[in-house]
C-alpha cells in the first residue's frame, strides 16, 4: 500500500497549491491513501471547516492538526462537521475532536494518531510518550500512521525509538523545514519532518521582509503570510501487503518551478 502524507498546509498559497497539484501528485505516486497536515492552512495559523473541506474534496483522506487547532475560533463549534480531521491527543480541551481515526482502505485499517511534542511547545497537555502508551490500548489496526508535531529534533527521534516495533510510521511536523533523514528501521518509516506546503520564497510560510524587520529592528509585525508560490513537500510510505510493515519511504519536495 502506498500512504502518501504531506506536511504544514501553511495559508492560500499552500493551499492552492495543494488543492491544485494534489490529484496529480496522488496519481503520480500511486497513492492509495492520503494525510494532510492542515493546521497552518487558514492565513498561515489554524484551519477553519471550508478550508477543511475544499482539502477532502481535493482527496484528502484524514486531516492532521496540531499547536494552532484551536486558533480560529469559527472550528471550535464545527468539529463535529469535520470527521476526517484530527486534534493532537495531548492538547487542551480534550472535549473538542478526537486524537485519531480509523479508516479502511483496500482492506487494511489504518489508524492516523495525531500528538503534540512538549520541547520548546508549552501549549502540550502531558508528553507524547504517556498519551501515545494510552491510545495504543484502544487502536485496533493493521497500519498505524504518527502524526508527531514537534519542535525538537530529539524529542521525535527519541519517541520513534520507543514505537517504531509498535506503530508503521513517526512522520514529524511543525517546523516548516524538510529534513534528509527519512529512514525505514524494523519495518517503520521516520522522517523529523515532512516540510511544508506554504510559500517556498519566504520564511517558514511567512513574509521575508516583515520577519526580518521584527527579529532584526524589533518591530511589532503581524508574521503576514508570503503570497509567493508554494513548496510542496511530504514523504510517500510504502508497506507490504503480507505483513503490513513499511518497506520504504520517499521524500517528496515539488518546488514552484518544477510544476507544470
Amino acid at each position: 500500500m502506498n500512504i502518501l502524507f504531506l506536511g504544514d498546509v501553511v495559508a492560500r498559497s499552500g493551499r492552492d497549491a495543494v488543492i491544485s497539484y494534489l490529484p496529480q501528485i496522488k496519481k503520480q505516486y500511486s497513492a492509495d491513501f492520503t494525510i494532510i497536515n492542515g493546521e497552518n492552512s487558514a492565513h498561515g495559523k489554524g484551519i477553519t471547516s471550508k478550508i477543511y473541506r475544499q482539502l477532502k474534496e481535493a482527496g484528502a483522506d484524514v486531516i492532521t492538526l496540531g499547536n494552532h487547532t484551536f486558533s480560529k475560533s469559527e472550528i471550535i463549534g464545527n468539529f463535529s462537521q469535520c470527521p476526517d480531521m484530527i486534534r493532537p491527543a495531548n492538547l487542551e480541551p480534550a472535549d473538542i475532536g478526537k486524537p485519531y481515526i480509523i479508516r479502511e482502505c483496500r482492506g487494511r485499517r489504518i489508524a492516523v494518531v495525531n500528538l503534540l511534542g512538549t520541547v520548546f511547545m508549552d501549549i502540550a497537555a502531558g508528553d507524547p510518550v504517556t498519551a501515545m502508551n494510552s491510545l495504543l490500548q484502544e487502536i485496533d489496526a493493521d497500519i498505524i500512521i504518527v502524526d508527531l508535531h514537534a519542535e525538537a529534533t530529539s524529542e521525535k527521534q527519541v519517541f520513534y525509538h520507543i514505537f517504531r516495533s509498535r506503530v508503521t510510521a513517526v512522520i514529524g511536523t511543525h517546523t516548516h523545514v524538510q529534513t534528509a533523514d527519512e529512514q525505514v528501521t524494523d519495518g517503520c518509516a521516520y522522517i523529523t519532518d515532512a516540510g511544508m506546503c506554504g510559500p517556498f520564497d519566504s520564511i517558514l510560510g511567512r513574509d521575508t521582509d516583515e520577519v526580518i524587520r521584527r527579529m532584526v529592528y524589533r518591530e511589532q509585525t503581524r508574521f503576514t503570510p508570503s503570497d509567493k508560490p508554494a513548496v510542496i513537500c511530504g514523504i510517500l510510505i510504502r508497506t507490504d501487503d503480507a505483513t503490513n510493515r513499511c518497506i520504504s519511504a520517499e521524500r517528496i519536495q515539488i518546488r514552484p518551478e518544477m510544476r507544470v
